[in-house]
């Protein structure tokens, strides 16, 4: 039982170091893109149902039903 508090203390430290150092990242991020020094970029895909549904379902449709996402990437400037 002891290692088991010592385990979840441990992982909730590193939990919440995490959550700093992700909150700093940003921040970070976001300094590089307005020097210049970087930037977002931004892919759109497609998504729909799984195959499987399609060839059940639909099979002649799928753009109708299909969705665009976006995916954003940090890319340093080279």
């Amino acid at each position: 039982m002891d290692i088991t508090i010592k385990t979840l203390g441990r992982i909730a430290q590193i939990e919440a170091t995490v959550k700093e150092l992700t909150a700093e990242r940003d921040e970070l991020r976001a300094e590089a893109v307005v020097q210049g020094w970087a930037r977002w970029d931004v892919t759109v895909t497609t998504r729909a149902p799984s195959l499987a549904w399609w060839k059940e379902n639909r099979p002649t449709v799928w753009e109708k039903y299909a969705q665009k996402s976006n995916t954003r990437r940090f890319k340093l400037n080279a």
